[in-house]
């Protein structure tokens, strides 16, 4: 069935008139004719019956009118829809953040969503970095946040930022209550006997350490191995070790004077930060909002400080 056909049908049907009906929807009246007639034939029955000065539906076109007028109404609304859909950002966006992140970029994207694309629906869950992967792979979620993300070419990485990494010491003795007094910056080679309280593998913390420990021929002084954010400050504010961590994630600690970051001697301790998402045909006008959403966040939080010494990386 030819939807033309229907719709001339219905316009004819209401109209009573297949002249009224050719100005409505501005077709040739013999046009209109021969689609009523198509369907007729195709249904193998009188729909409408002819006059001089009009028509009228008959018993068989009235069931077909009541039924057409509804799929007419629907087809309508899905071609408008559709329309507003190519134009105005909508849509559920499921994005994967990392504990650091989370704590301040997920109600920045929350708020801007509300603001700017209120059709947008951003869900988003917080998980480490190997569970991140997990999520991507599984071609569930559309875009996440990650540090140093080690992934394969069916996904796009987009490097957002470079943030220096610091050894996390605690400000006073637990017991004494005593100011520590610590190095101005630590070498790589000194993590081999620094007690430290190291992020479990497969987290990007942990296997850059490794892999610098190896090149300068040492290894890391691991003394408990941490999954979390929270953890790592409790261990270290409790003189149970040091942490390396970034800024960002234990911002607030550092600046109301909780925790000490000491930096290292040498600039290959950094991660950097990329938005990954996987390659697609067409990336939809809600992944994209999304995407513009938190590079602009990105932005106002360097400039203001937020994320202490970190660097922002431009792509071409």
């Amino acid at each position: 069935m030819i939807f033309e056909d229907l719709n001339a049908f219905v316009a004819v049907a209401k109209l009573k008139s297949f002249s009224r009906a050719s100005i409505q929807l501005r077709v040739a009246q013999s046009s209109l004719s021969k689609r009523v007639q198509r369907l007729e034939h195709r249904f193998a029955v009188e729909l409408l019956t002819r006059y001089s000065t009009g028509v009228s539906v008959t018993l068989a076109g009235s069931m077909l009118l009541a039924r057409a007028e509804s799929l007419i109404d629907e087809m309508k609304a899905i071609e408008r829809d559709f329309c507003q859909g190519l134009a105005i950002p909508s849509g559920k966006v499921n994005i994967a953040l990392s504990p650091t992140t989370s704590e301040f970029l997920a109600p920045r994207i929350y708020e801007q969503c509300r603001k700017a694309f209120p059709n947008v629906d951003p869900q988003i869950r917080v998980g480490s970095t190997d569970k991140i992967h997990g999520w991507l792979c599984s071609g569930e979620y559309d875009l996440a946040l990650m540090y140093d993300p080690e992934i394969g070419t069916d996904f796009e990485i987009v490097p957002l930022l470079a943030e220096q990494l610091f050894v996390i010491a605690p400000i006073t003795d637990f017991e004494t209550g005593e100011t520590i007094v610590y190095p101005e910056s630590y070498a790589i080679g000194e993590l081999a006997n620094l007690p430290l309280v190291l992020w479990c593998r497969p987290h990007s913390i942990r296997v850059l350490i490794e892999r610098l420990c190896a090149k300068f021929g040492c290894q890391p002084n691991v003394v408990c191995e941490i999954d979390g954010i929270p953890m790592a400050k409790g261990m270290v504010e409790r003189g149970l070790g040091f942490a390396i961590s970034g800024y960002a994630g234990l911002k607030y600690e550092i600046d109301s004077g909780k925790l000490r970051a000491i930096p290292f001697s040498s600039s290959l301790l950094n991660w950097k930060l990329c938005m990954v998402l996987p390659r697609r045909n067409q990336v939809s006008l809600a992944v994209d909002a999304i995407k513009g959403i938190v590079e602009r966040q990105v932005d106002e939080m360097l400039a203001n400080g937020s994320w202490g010494s970190a660097k922002r990386i431009r792509t071409l």
